[in-house]
């Protein structure tokens, strides 16, 4: 076992990668490199890219976590079925370990990924709550357009057996639970889990797997800037005509403010900010099954679209 530092990006396959760029533009990331056959995409911060597409039918492949080090990397390479370490000769470069998943994920463990110069964003307006006032002769203008993303912050999957995948991720790279879920009969069906930095505070999440007849990505989430630009790119992406999920709301596990939409291959990708943020002295959460989809606010479960 290794323990991965976190999300590094997604990989999919889609027929035509101009309108893929496209969407991806409108939902707030930005153009890496790209070749005939495959689009990279970044965010704000320093990773070369986060979203990859590679020309071919509608598809989710996979996503990568980073490791710490090559000497990671040369112990998950010896796991049962992972490949030997390789040189990427891939845009970002780096060297990877890959293997599977139960379900047959593509899982790419990442290490010396190039990082870029960051891109500026516009930061959160000091906030004039009730008890603390801090925009003190300022105000808030907000420019049209999509959100910014800023980082690649968690993948959903949906998985055919939970108990398998569960002790898949959490043996071969490290993670640990935030929340679990239980059934009627106190077994449980749902984990949140997160990456294990010790003192260093995490996203409540990295990986959630959740049951499912059929395996296949539930959503990968974006972090942006803070609410303000939750709205904003929501509000752009109804004026571009895109397919909207869920949202806006907020989470209870997590406690992140979010929405969801589709991309134009049926993928669903989440906006969201103000997560929760745990480490090795935050207390596990064992919640029934209902609780998974609740919201203290805005769009419920009802409202969810599939």
């Amino acid at each position: 076992m290794i323990k991965v530092q976190d999300v590094l990006y997604a990989r999919f396959s889609a027929p035509d990668l101009d309108v893929m760029e496209a969407y991806l533009l409108d939902f707030g990331l930005v153009r890496a490199a790209r070749d005939d056959n495959a689009l990279y995409m970044r965010a704000s911060d320093g990773e070369h890219h986060v979203h990859i597409t590679e020309l071919g039918p509608p598809a989710f492949q996979g996503f990568a976590f980073e490791a710490a080090s090559l000497e990671d990397l040369a112990i998950i390479s010896k796991a049962d079925g992972a490949s030997p370490i390789e040189t990427l000769e891939t845009p970002g470069g780096g060297a990877r370990v890959t293997l599977a998943d139960p379900d047959g994920f593509q899982i790419e463990v990442v290490h010396g990924l190039e990082t870029l110069a960051p891109i500026d964003v516009a930061h959160a307006a000091a906030r004039n709550s009730g008890s603390a006032r801090q925009r003190l002769g300022g105000t808030v203008r907000l420019a049209p357009g999509p959100a910014k993303c800023k980082r690649l912050g968690h993948v959903v999957l949906n998985v055919t057996d939970f108990e398998a995948s569960d002790t898949f991720y959490k043996s071969h790279f490290g993670l640990v639970s935030s929340d679990e879920l239980f059934d009627e009969d106190d077994v449980i069906r749902v984990a949140f889990s997160r990456v294990d930095r010790g003192l260093d505070y995490v996203d409540h999440h990295t990986l959630l797997t959740v049951p499912a007849e059929e395996a296949g990505l539930g959503h990968i989430a974006f972090e942006v800037e803070d609410a303000n630009d939750v709205f904003v790119g929501h509000e752009h992406l109804v004026a571009k005509g895109y397919r909207h999920s869920w949202g806006i709301g907020r989470h209870v596990l997590g406690s992140q403010i979010f929405d969801y939409w589709f991309d134009p291959y049926g993928f669903r990708l989440e906006h969201w900010t103000d997560g929760d943020l745990f480490n090795q002295d935050t207390p596990m959460g064992r919640h029934p099954m209902a609780t998974a989809l609740d919201s203290q606010w805005g769009a419920t479960a009802a409202d969810r679209k599939v």
